[in-house]
């Protein structure tokens, strides 16, 4: 059979949703129904179409590699090098090449030796590697011969040599499996090649036997396995999984046991098989249920198939034709494809879990977030749709339920693409879909920065129309936004001024601000873009008031703690910052405290913001605030946000200031007027930006009236007066008749103008 595709083409979601999710696109061969396995003279065929070449050394490789043998052996050390260098520069040399070229070198000599003079290949460049003159050399060439290794173990003749092996004598049997183990997975595809050809029949026990030896080095394709329709080879590939023991072929085989198209000897070697890996009742279990649970061992990286320790890439099985075919794919990202894999099982068996649709979700967003910069992941086919374009089609149930999961985890990257697709989806109908638990609220508690504005943003452009649970955070994280500069902020209790000025000098690449007291600290924070780091001494007495404060002020919710102490291992806080995340401990010096800063930042999940996001996030921010003054939201108080957007307009971005100026307009407060013609009316603002901001001053006092006192009156009588620019003067008139003053207010301009005419 085919692998179910990643696709889920037209799946149906449960009665949840109105119509079936097409998660159409994905690119991967699946357990689908397929055409029957091919018969083994194909097989065969395919087989010595896989063999490689025997190896052919050229002349050149061949004497330099003798020579340099010769020479190392008599100690002419530098003769030695030269040769070896000559090699290490041959273009077009391959790794297997230059093994073989060596291997046959200490063959010929060993043959003319006797057996007590006989050497190793690897030992005696070991050797080597310790006189100085061949140190480089050596080291490099032994990093040739690994590369060889590499390249043999993967070779079909080497790996189908050394299956005929096995069935000689016991000996061969366990010489055989040594040098299988060394292929590895690469060994499977064939030895399941010879269990499906009748003619090799007289191997088939030994392979059966070497299958259970080689371990776990086996399982992963073992697994991908029993997907095979061939009824007759499949009992030794169940049989080999019940022997391995690893739960992990657990849900394969229940499945195998339970599948009504199965026929009644598969169903019985499925049964025995879990007898040995301790399941007695497989008709009790859900196979769809078991691949969620296993869906989530490999989300968590704690399944028993993983890529090999320090490994770059990893090897994706499927059955797929007949036979086993090998995908390789970057090995941080191995987990989550099994993850896809298993939630793709489960949605075959049941199309109704939920579960297993959240945890396809998460586990897509985790590949995209995991996969290395520039590499490619063949089991996803990125022209059918990326992950965002399943998740919006998924609808608002199912991210909320990828987004707690990401929380939970602490999971930020995941969090802001589940985030990211929810914004293009939800409303004010469904924002809270999903249960009384509301992941996109908890988010904007959430320690990273980017999280919990994004969080925000989604609530706000919601235009929630009822009152709700967390309502009181969104607008302070807006205002957070609207403040980002892209310099991260560090909030610092220290005893005195002298103290806290010190570490404001070590700490010059961030924004710093700091009190001698925990209430102190965060008032003079007040006007800070946000706090990414709260740096405290464990002796002070104001750290328990620190903690109830970071728990319970909006713009500390987030923020990482990092307490100074004299011994990290002996700190009554080590413990707590090992179990918490946003708490962290450093017995750091002032010189050393600015990297202790960024360890914290780091662990608290940390997601840098530079210049160019900052300011794109107080636009988005300043957009959304003006969208609710608009709509006039009555569940989100914008006055909140007030002295983030009177600070805005002294920024130095022109943008921002008409960013926060639009909003200000709409907002009901003396202090916005005040703020638009303040700013206005500085003679250090430019023509273009005077104009949009006394334009938002008319429309404030349009709905609001005159709120400025005499001063401002008359310097905006001034202005209009004498003002260089026609178009600076007329919108300060709009502002004048827009406060609707008395004849009186504006006789003053009339007499003016006719002064001018005598």
């Amino acid at each position: 059979m085919m692998r179910l595709p990643r696709t889920l083409i037209s799946l149906g979601i449960s009665s949840a949703l109105s119509s079936p999710i097409l998660l159409g696109g994905v690119a991967r061969a699946a357990d689908a129904a397929a055409p029957a396995d091919k018969p083994a003279s194909a097989v065969a065929a395919a087989l010595a179409a896989a063999r490689l070449p025997a190896v052919t050394v050229s002349p050149q490789v061949a004497n330099a590699a003798e020579s340099f043998f010769h020479y190392a052996s008599v100690a002419r050390y530098e003769l030695a090098r030269a040769e070896g260098e000559k090699l290490l520069g041959m273009t077009g040399a391959q790794p297997l090449e230059v093994l073989t070229a060596f291997e046959k070198v200490v063959a010929d000599r060993n043959q003319r030796v006797p057996a007590d003079r006989r050497v190793e290949l690897y030992e005696r460049m070991l050797s080597w590697q310790r006189v100085p003159d061949l140190k480089d050399v050596s080291a490099k060439l032994i990093g040739i011969f690994n590369k060889g290794n590499e390249a043999r173990r993967a070779d079909a003749q080497f790996i189908e040599s050394n299956i005929q092996r096995l069935s000689v004598n016991r000996r061969a049997y366990e010489l055989a499996v040594q040098s299988l183990r060394q292929s590895g997975e690469l060994a499977v595809p064939m030895m399941i090649a010879y269990l499906k050809d009748p003619s090799k029949s007289q191997h088939h026990v030994a392979i059966r036997n070497a299958l259970r030896d080689l371990g776990i080095k086996a399982l992963n394709p073992l697994l991908a396995a029993t997907s095979m329709t061939d009824w007759d080879t499949l009992p030794w590939v169940i049989s080999a999984l019940g022997d391995l023991g690893y739960d992990n072929a657990v849900p394969y085989l229940v499945r195998l046991a339970q599948d009504k198209q199965t026929p009644a000897q598969i169903k019985d070697a499925a049964a025995q098989a879990l007898l040995r890996l301790n399941v007695p009742n497989p008709n009790e279990l859900n196979a769809a249920q078991l691949f969620v649970e296993l869906g989530e061992k490999f989300y968590y990286d704690k399944a028993s198939v993983a890529a090999d320790a320090g490994a770059e890439s990893a090897h994706f099985w499927t059955w797929t034709g007949g036979t086993l075919v090998r995908q390789v794919v970057p090995a941080p990202v191995f987990n989550e494809d099994m993850a896809l894999r298993c939630c793709e099982y489960a949605l075959r068996l049941d199309k109704n879990r939920a579960d297993a649709l959240s945890l396809w979700l998460a586990a897509a967003y985790k590949r995209e977030a995991e996969l290395p910069v520039g590499a490619t992941d063949p089991t996803w086919d990125a022209a059918k749709g990326d992950t965002h374009f399943f998740a919006v089609a998924s609808g608002t149930q199912y991210l909320n339920s990828a987004l707690a999961r990401a929380i939970n985890d602490r999971n930020a990257a995941v969090a802001l693409k589940a985030i990211r697709s929810l914004q293009k989806v939800v409303g004010n109908a469904n924002l809270f879909t999903g249960g009384d638990e509301q992941p996109i609220i908890a988010a904007l508690r959430y320690p990273d920065r980017q999280v919990r504005f994004e969080a925000a943003f989604t609530v706000a452009a919601a235009l929630p129309l009822n009152v709700f649970n967390g309502q009181d955070r969104v607008v302070p994280v807006l205002a957070e936004a609207l403040g980002q500069t892209g310099k991260a902020g560090v909030l610092v209790v220290a005893p005195s001024q002298d103290r806290i000025n010190a570490v404001t000098q070590k700490l010059a690449q961030y924004t710093v601000r700091g009190g001698a007291s925990a209430d102190a600290a965060v008032a003079n924070a007040a006007g800070m873009s946000g706090i990414d780091v709260i740096v405290i001494n464990e002796e002070d007495p104001q750290i328990d008031r620190l903690f109830v404060a970071a728990r319970e002020n909006v713009r500390l919710a987030g923020s990482a703690i990092l307490i100074r102490v004299t011994s990290e291992a002996a700190s009554a806080y080590a413990p707590l910052a090992a179990q918490n995340p946003l708490v962290s401990v450093t017995a750091a010096n002032d010189d050393g405290l600015a990297a202790a800063v960024e360890a914290a930042r780091k662990k608290a999940s940390g997601l840098g913001i530079d210049e160019k996001a900052a300011t794109d996030y107080a636009l988005r921010a300043a957009a959304l605030m003006g969208n609710l003054a608009i709509n006039r939201s009555q569940s989100l108080d914008l006055l909140v946000a007030k002295p983030a957007l009177l600070a805005a307009l002294d920024d130095a971005r022109p943008e921002l200031i008409r960013a926060a100026g639009a909003v200000l307009a709409w907002m009901d407060a003396a202090e916005a007027q005040a703020g638009l013609l303040g700013k206005a009316l500085d003679e250090k603002t430019a023509d273009d930006l005077k104009i949009d901001l006394l334009k938002d001053a008319a429309i404030n006092a349009k709905r609001f009236g005159n709120r400025c006192g005499e001063a401002t009156i008359e310097s905006l009588k001034k202005l209009i007066a004498s003002g260089q620019s026609l178009e600076v003067r007329s919108a300060a008139a709009e502002v004048l008749g827009a406060m609707n003053l008395p004849a009186d207010q504006v006789k003053t301009l009339i007499l003016g103008r006719a002064q001018q005419q005598k």
